[in-house]
């Protein structure tokens, strides 16, 4: 009895083509439906047109995906977790924008403060690095002078 309850529930949507759905600009409902994007585990960063109303008990199952489904749960799960870890980076980078604004007067000078000294550190990476080039090229002439005096001696 409880298939043929849900069976005539489904019977009463009706059929359309992705091509069908693509081209339209309202539901059933009759609302009007725009591209979106699912960010479920099972269709990360899919395309999809469809109807807004997302309650599955309400749901009028008008939607039709416009990208291809990915090859296989691997990448599904991975491209699902970049989306995840990305809306977490940018919360946090949100909160220390916050955190900043609070504790300079203005925005502007606590980015500037922030930026000089950024730019001392990397001043002062880009000379460790040209000090470690120099003891690397010593290195080198010592070895290959090594290995010459033992190849002619």
């Amino acid at each position: 009895m409880r298939s043929s309850s849900s069976s005539s529930s489904r019977s009463r949507f009706k059929r359309y083509t992705k091509e069908e759905i693509l081209a339209r600009t309202h539901c059933d409902c009759p609302l009007p439906i725009e591209m979106q994007v699912a960010w479920t585990i099972t269709n990360p960063g899919r395309r999809f047109k469809g109807c807004p109303i997302f309650d599955e008990d309400e749901k009028c199952h008008f939607y039709v995906f416009s990208d291809d489904e990915l090859p296989s749960d691997y990448y599904k799960k991975l491209f699902f977790n970049l989306h995840e870890e990305n809306k977490m980076l940018k919360k946090n980078l949100g909160k220390n924008m916050y955190k900043n604004k609070k504790k300079s007067n203005s925005s502007d000078e606590g980015c500037i403060l922030e930026m000089g000294e950024l730019k001392e550190d990397l001043t002062l990476i880009k000379s460790k690095l040209q000090m470690y080039d120099k003891v690397v090229v010593v290195l080198v002439i010592l070895v290959a002078f090594v290995v010459a005096s033992r190849l002619f001696a």
